[in-house]
């Protein structure tokens, strides 16, 4: 068993509450949620496997296209072809590896009408403009507080990722609904007013394998990261989890950020800005990895 602290800062303590003789995750479902198989996203990157939690609920048209896309396979053997250090690593442009493949381009999901009563936030804080920030299911969010759903037709609240370290987010160009095979995986934060917050489509989180995206090649400076032909390194394999064999599929739980001993923690935590919350302590996962 494995585990995993991700998006937090390096000396920062667990959110793990400290208590009587723990079993594990799975009976314990008031603190921790397994995450569906085919909710999980196998990215195979210089040997090592980062695993990505797809967020339907956040961005379904977008997920259901990075299904479809790994399950042709065409992410497999697709380099990250631009690399900042302190920023992103940019992949999924199938037609470098399969140039007869197209696939369509997407209105932008870069954010969503959340119902309150059904995807319940922990706030942590409000930022000066009066939005809120708080997790949703392991992830920050920043969005319209859950009092103006109530006093809203329908009683909703528009609520959108940030692009913390880890996050998976999509490409694109300058047209808002032009993303179509093209993602970056998140080495560091870009939030706030002049990050990337919604302005593009988050649509899942890396529940293991951080530090695997912040080791891929970078590119130079001077070429705004992009990297020459032959360079780059290769996203291997790509799959979801519920594709593989039973005896191969890892089982990932996270802690439950609406649960009891998570919440008693959260009310210690005051932030207003968006950066400063991607640098919280982690939000604990526990990986079950399948038997070699």
């Amino acid at each position: 068993m494995l585990r995993n602290m991700l998006m937090g800062a390096a000396a920062a303590a667990s959110l793990a509450v400290a208590g009587a003789a723990w079993a594990g995750p799975a009976d314990d479902p008031a603190n921790w949620r397994k995450v569906p198989a085919d909710n999980l996203l196998q990215l195979t990157i210089n040997g090592e496997d980062v695993l990505v939690e797809l967020r339907p609920d956040v961005a379904p048209t977008h997920v259901a296209q990075i299904r479809k896309i790994t399950r042709a396979g065409h992410f497999d053997k697709v380099p990250f072809h631009r690399v900042i250090d302190d920023f992103m690593a940019q992949g999924g442009d199938t037609s470098l590896v399969y140039p007869k493949v197209e696939y369509p381009a997407l209105r932008g999901e870069f954010t969503w009408q959340r119902d309150p009563a059904k995807q319940k936030v922990t706030w942590i804080g409000t930022t000066a403009d009066g939005y809120k920030l708080g997790y949703l299911d392991g992830v920050l969010v920043q969005g319209q507080p859950d009092e103006l759903a109530m006093i809203s037709y329908p009683a909703l609240a528009r609520t959108w990722m940030l692009h913390c370290s880890g996050v998976t987010s999509m490409a694109r160009t300058n047209d808002p609904n032009s993303a179509t095979t093209q993602f970056f995986l998140m080495r560091q934060p870009r939030v706030g007013a002049d990050g990337l917050d919604a302005k593009y489509t988050t649509w899942g989180w890396s529940v293991s394998g951080v530090e695997t995206i912040r080791g891929i090649k970078i590119g130079d400076e001077g070429e705004n990261g992009v990297l020459p032909p032959g360079a780059a390194d290769v996203l291997t394999k790509a799959v979801i989890v519920a594709d593989l064999p039973a005896d191969r599929q890892p089982t990932v739980y996270v802690r439950r950020t609406d649960g009891p001993e998570f919440m008693v923690k959260a009310a210690e935590i005051k932030v207003s800005d968006p950066f400063d919350a991607c640098y919280l302590p982690a939000v604990e996962t526990v990986i079950e990895k399948a038997k070699p």
